[in-house]
């Protein structure tokens, strides 16, 4: 088996956590100037959408430009919440109602599913839970998939065991724990990586 770096990547995006003094890790400053060379993704953690800071998120939306949203969304209302602020893209969970994805399918392709890997990834989780669950979601929903890891090589394993017909059915997003990217045995359909912001903007 011949394992390989993507080379067909449209996007890197610079991957930070969304903190109430900056962007994580770091602190980056909102109006650090080297922000504005990168794609963003900004994530917020155990925090509803509907709590949120709109109205900052939307200035820093509107000074950087190209930003992607993951806000662990559930509803459609949440992902036109997010969109109406202006952020290129949108997450919604892989496992919310099928209507909500549905909805949000229907409304916009700025939506993505949204795949966060359990903590601890095994042959069963991807046979028993994520192929099925990704099988009924390509019949109505997003065709672009966030894939997030949590634990070191559980991306990799998780990509190069996936059915190739349900892979290529979708358009992916990877955020590796390792923030950085890793080896793949194939590199179709990859939109893009999603990689440790604060080391790429050091670089």
């Amino acid at each position: 088996m011949h394992l390989t770096y993507s080379a067909r990547v449209m996007e890197r995006r610079a991957r930070f956590v969304w903190g109430i003094d900056g962007l994580w890790p770091g602190p980056v400053d909102f109006d650090d100037p080297r922000l504005q060379g990168y794609p963003l993704h900004i994530e917020f953690r155990n925090q509803k959408v509907s709590g949120l800071p709109f109205s900052i998120l939307r200035e820093f939306i509107e000074g950087i430009g190209d930003v992607q949203i993951d806000a662990a969304a559930t509803s459609h209302k949440d992902v036109m919440d997010l969109l109406m602020i202006g952020c290129q893209r949108t997450t919604i969970d892989l496992f919310s109602k099928d209507k909500e994805i549905a909805l949000g399918h229907a409304v916009t392709e700025q939506v993505i599913v949204r795949i966060k890997l359990p903590s601890e990834v095994s042959l069963t989780y991807i046979t028993d839970t994520l192929t099925p669950r990704l099988l009924e979601v390509k019949q109505f929903g997003p065709l672009s998939a966030l894939l997030i890891s949590q634990r070191k090589g559980d991306l990799s394993f998780v990509m190069n065991r996936l059915p190739s017909t349900l892979r290529n059915s979708f358009s992916w997003w990877l955020a590796p724990d390792e923030g950085q990217m890793v080896s793949l045995r194939s590199d179709e359909h990859i939109a893009g990586w999603v990689l440790d912001g604060e080391r790429m903007l050091g670089d």
